[in-house]
């Protein structure tokens, strides 16, 4: 899983890698992640708020509001990956670093949706190539 969220300004991108959530320039595992969720997007803000809970606290992470449908469509994935267990290996053994697709994926059923993404304007140009490399091992 990857999803890169721009920032904008003073706001900084939300980064969802293999097995951790880079923001505000702090590195969080998954596995000490206890909750995700966005907590304030009032229509005429420029921004909004995510709120994540670790070790007990909560972190604001402010986010631009322009950016919410694709920070929805990262936390619909982080969600799937905490209710799988959250084993980042289990996923890393399905998958490679290098992108290999899980066994019984279909890299082409995926570079479709992907495409969608694109069309839609969820994800960038260059996240949509990356992919792409990836999904077809390039």
């Amino acid at each position: 899983m990857y999803h890169e969220i721009e920032g904008q300004l003073s706001i900084e991108p939300i980064i969802f890698d293999d097995d951790e959530l880079v923001a505000r320039g702090h590195h969080y595992p998954y596995a000490e992640i206890e909750s995700l969720e966005i907590t304030s997007s009032q229509i005429f803000s420029p921004y909004g708020i995510l709120t994540l809970r670790t070790q007990g606290k909560d972190i604001p992470i402010p986010f631009v509001r322009s950016r919410k449908s694709k920070l929805e469509l990262a936390l619909r994935d982080f969600k799937k990956l905490h209710e799988s267990g959250g084993d980042k290996s289990a996923g890393k053994a399905q998958g490679s670093a290098m992108g290999v697709p899980p066994e019984g994926m279909d890299p082409y059923e995926e570079l479709k949706k992907l495409k969608e993404l694109l069309d839609l304007d969820i994800v960038t140009k260059e996240e949509f190539e990356a992919k792409k490399k990836k999904l077809l091992d390039l």
